[in-house]
């Protein structure tokens, strides 16, 4: 076996470099409070302090603030570890629940239970629930701050934080389900969740079907599954996700982003000053990630979410999801060929089967959502088989976030959920088909087309036919003979061969000036994918500075209900582009002083030849590396 070397990390946080990024910390932060000065004028003179204590407080303290009773209960999961799960017993006036099966919240990526009460009785669903009559119960997923204990293990070791999706889906889920039936006594349970909470939910469907019974009905959130499509910045993140797994497994033995003290100062400092909210929290972070949506995003709440958020989990997770965005599989995940065949008796991963989950299942998704984008939203529901509804929120601007934190919560995703609550609660209730499609979620055009501001529609475009010159931004099935231009996000150039099944594929990214030469394997009919495999350009600082207009373009909405939405959202790009930019300066600035340099998905550390050694020795042993670090004993 090869010894790995790694750079000395550790003397990274004893460096120079590390003392300037501190005091450029702590200048940003008193800028911050010089400008929080004008906001202070319209509270009470310890207005900073009161943001400060509400970023802290916890879901119990928050849902308690609101008027509600609430128990913590905990559960241990078969591979030992110990969950905390937040259930509202009763309504606000004391009423215990009258409904006839309990609901199950589960949450997002690096988040926590505290994301479902942050907006408060008005516009909490959770809340409205308990008012309603029914047992809710919130869930915190193994690794976040309320769930980090373990029955052998402490969160400070490493292999305390060896698992992905995989493990809170099959582990997690199960553990509490069984805990939540037993204690309320019923058989069945209604499971609301949200982004990663559908994802987790899935792969427990697939691979524990015995608990497919125990779930009376499924409402998914912002659906993910898959990320072909998906048009968040995040996406040029994941050709770097294994090596940052790698980086996080040698310095925090696999911790990601956990909440910390530091983490709610910058909430309520840096966004609790309105300038500083809206240029660096509101638009250089949420909306930059999630979406933009100016008209219903509460934007009061950010503070508050940005306290919550993130609540830590494992560095194998942020990795599982950038392999379904890299494979374009949703499947298990991926520990090199040697592990998958000691694992999966296979070298490559299997892939969930969707189409074998029997629960009644009803999806919620935003035409603005930039993380679970409308396509690959259809290319999911096309695999489910018990499908309730497919809804579309009525907000062409609804972003990733909205389904939390709007204006309009209660009007766009509470009352559907609430109504689909009440069929579903019903004893004599019993799944009979899919609810009719509205003329909003399909859309379909054959012939000869040019989309143009068409483009993002809610739903599959199916073209058939001869075409030619054709710019769409959807799903799109290609059958017969032609010559097809695609230009999504960049130029698709695809030009047919005598073959049906084998096409020659080039493609050109304008804005980055990226090509690569692949192969399609295309297969005729509706519902078919294409297979792209092929080697890629991965984008690095200099692609980001020279694209940077292009990839802040591709993530702002397109102005439809007000006339001066395009106003608003070119001044919104304008804003986000200085920020985004000065931020990629500053970088380039102390790699330039400290000698370092980002090229593709390697760290070099160029301040001496032996640890630039070093580096090299860590990307050709990478694999190795993971290795060691997820062998099956024995």
């Amino acid at each position: 076996m090869k010894t790995v070397s790694y750079p000395p990390t550790n003397r990274f946080f004893r460096s120079s470099l590390c003392r300037h990024i501190n005091l450029f910390v702590g200048l940003l932060l008193s800028l911050t409070n010089i400008l929080q000065t004008t906001d202070i004028t319209t509270e009470t003179p310890s207005y900073p302090w009161n943001i400060y204590k509400n970023v802290t407080m916890s879901t119990v303290e928050i849902i308690n603030k609101n008027g509600y009773a609430v128990e913590t209960h905990h559960v241990i999961t078969e591979d030992g570890y110990i969950l905390e799960l937040h259930r509202i017993p009763c309504s606000k006036n004391g009423q215990k629940p009258t409904k006839n099966h309990p609901v199950f919240f589960h949450h997002a990526f690096l988040s926590s239970s505290a994301g479902w009460v942050l907006g408060g009785a008005n516009t909490s669903l959770t809340m409205q629930l308990a008012d309603d009559g029914y047992d809710v119960w919130l869930a915190n997923s193994r690794g976040n701050t309320y769930s980090r204990k373990h029955v052998s293990l402490n969160y400070k070791q490493k292999a305390y934080w060896n698992f992905s999706l995989h493990e809170i889906g099959t582990y997690d889920l199960p553990a509490a389900f069984d805990y939540i039936l037993m204690k309320t006594n019923t058989s069945q349970l209604h499971y609301i969740g949200y982004s990663m909470g559908t994802t987790v939910f899935f792969i427990m469907a697939a691979e524990r079907p015995e608990y497919q019974s125990k779930i009376r009905s499924q409402i998914s959130l912002a659906p993910v599954a898959y990320f072909s499509h998906t048009r968040s910045p995040i996406k040029y993140i994941a050709p770097y996700a294994k090596m940052m797994n790698i980086a996080y497994q040698r310095i925090s033995n696999g911790m990601v982003m956990p909440q910390t003290t530091m983490k709610m100062i910058f909430a309520s400092t840096i966004c609790g000053g309105k300038m500083t909210q809206k240029l660096i929290c509101e638009r250089g972070i949420i909306f930059f990630i999630c979406g933009s949506d100016p008209q219903h995003f509460n934007t009061k709440l950010i503070p508050l979410i940005m306290g919550h958020y993130p609540s830590g989990t494992s560095s194998m997770v942020p990795e599982h999801f950038a392999q379904i965005k890299l494979k374009d599989v949703f499947g298990r995940y991926d520990y090199g060929p040697l592990i998958n065949l000691e694992r999966y008796n296979s070298t490559e991963p299997p892939a969930y089967d969707l189409t074998s989950i029997r629960v009644p299942i009803t999806l919620m998704y935003g035409k603005n959502d930039l993380v679970a984008d409308v396509r690959d939203v259809m290319r999911l529901k096309s695999q489910l088989p018990r499908l309730i509804d497919a809804v579309m929120i009525d907000n062409p601007y609804c972003n990733h976030v909205d389904f939390l934190w709007s204006l309009k919560v209660n009007e766009h995703v509470n009352d559907p959920i609430k109504e689909t609550l009440r069929n579903t609660d019903d004893v004599n209730w019993k799944y009979s088909g899919p609810n009719p499609p509205k003329l909003k979620d399909v859309f379909s055009v054959s012939g000869n087309v040019n989309d143009g501001p068409m483009g993002g529609s809610d739903g599959y475009i199916n073209i058939s036919g001869n075409t030619s010159d054709v710019d769409v931004n959807g799903i799109v099935n290609i059958s017969d003979s032609g010559n097809v231009n695609i230009t999504n996000s960049g130029h698709l150039n695809i030009s047919n061969s005598t073959d049906d099944n084998n096409e020659n594929f080039n493609a050109s990214d304008s804005a980055g000036d990226v090509s690569s030469s692949n192969s399609i394997n295309g297969r005729e009919g509706a519902g078919s994918s294409s297979n792209i495999s092929g080697s890629g350009v991965l984008s690095d600082l200099d692609y980001f500075a020279k694209n940077l207009g292009k990839i802040i373009t591709d993530t702002m909405p397109k102005s439809i209900e007000h006339e001066d939405d395009a106003v608003v959202f070119e001044r919104e790009r304008a804003l986000q582009e200085t920020l985004l930019a000065d931020a990629i300066e500053f970088i380039r600035s102390v790699q330039k002083k400290y000698d370092l340099t980002l090229t593709g998905p390697v760290l070099a550390w160029q301040k001496s030849s032996t640890v630039h050694r070093r580096t090299e020795q860590v990307v050709a042993s990478a694999n190795d590396a993971l290795a060691d670090e997820h062998r099956v004993p024995g």
